[in-house]
């Protein structure tokens, strides 16, 4: 196998209790050759004095003036020169062998493969596994990919840096919902195929006790689900006209969300798509229907 250079992109803000974890996990992999990009979106904490006190050559850190998602994860890639792009949230951890894994099973994709992904197990603050996010998707997703958070998770992503380069090299935050690793890894699926290693290789941690780092950036949710699904429906609307049923969610998300504003007539309009998409759904309603009004 060669050894190439990954990149490893870490966000972090005022985390200076949380984030041993993360670059512990790092310092853990059985693969050697990276770099680990920890980008502090101007903690007002000991955060740098942690990181530096490691005093590890393989962290480069990057302290900003401002901080938000796409602001940090830009940073990161600016200062990214290895051959792969990967993540890892400072809160979460990787197993030993992840980056090994992925690296090995990427060397051996053909070139038109742009993105491997893993599965990725939720813990609880007593470091029980909650869930296992498991999704099998492979080859081109382009179309399923809008549909719903499949391909995402992106402590789980590593990316051919040209592609994500090729994307933006960062999250979208003028979608409403900020930092979406779905909407970034989507964008990722319109260029290029995926693949996948069946296995749990992250640990994401919740109910730490912290709040989540882009929590003073969801005010007003109900709008920015709005202006979020919109944005999925116009933006890979090739493949919501290819395939209508998958355009569920979206539709789903925007009822719920305009009747939270009191706004009806909209959430009536797009609770009539949410079920003309799904024609399942039909008989099941007119029989409700019909019992309530009597036949």
């Amino acid at each position: 196998m060669n050894n190439p250079l990954v990149s490893i992109i870490t966000n972090t803000y005022n985390r200076a209790d949380l984030i041993h974890r993360c670059i512990e996990s790092i310092q853990k992999q059985t693969y050697r050759n990276y770099e680990h990009i920890i980008v502090d979106g101007c903690s007002t904490d000991n955060t740098e004095e942690v990181v530096k006190n490691y005093h590890d050559d393989h962290i480069k850190y990057i302290k900003l003036d401002r901080r938000g998602p796409q602001i940090q994860m830009r940073a990161g890639a600016d200062a990214a020169t290895g051959k792969y792009v990967t993540f890892l949230d400072d809160d979460d951890e990787y197993l030993p062998e992840k980056i090994e894994k992925q690296v090995s099973f990427f060397e051996t994709r053909p070139k038109k493969v742009g993105m491997i992904y893993c599965w990725m197990s939720y813990y609880n603050d007593l470091n029980k596994v909650i869930n296992i996010h498991k999704t099998e998707i492979r080859g081109n997703a382009a179309d399923i990919a809008p549909s719903a958070p499949l391909v995402c998770g992106t402590p789980t992503l590593m990316i051919r840096r040209e592609i994500f380069e090729g994307v933006g090299g960062c999250y979208n935050d003028s979608i409403g919902f900020v930092g979406s690793d779905w909407e970034l890894a989507t964008r990722i699926c319109q260029i290029c195929e995926v693949d996948y290693i069946p296995e749990p290789l992250v640990k994401v941690y919740v109910n730490h006790g912290h709040p989540r780092l882009t929590t003073d950036f969801y005010k007003d949710k109900a709008k920015r689900g709005i202006l979020f699904a919109q944005h999925f429906l116009k933006e890979f609307s090739g493949a919501f006209d290819r395939h209508p049923e998958y355009a569920k969610i979206h539709y789903y998300t925007l009822a719920r969300c305009y009747s939270k504003l009191k706004q009806r007539k909209e959430a009536i309009d797009y609770l009539k798509k949410y079920f003309k998409s799904r024609p399942e759904l039909i008989p099941s309603i007119k029989a409700i229907i019909g019992v309530v009004i009597g036949k």
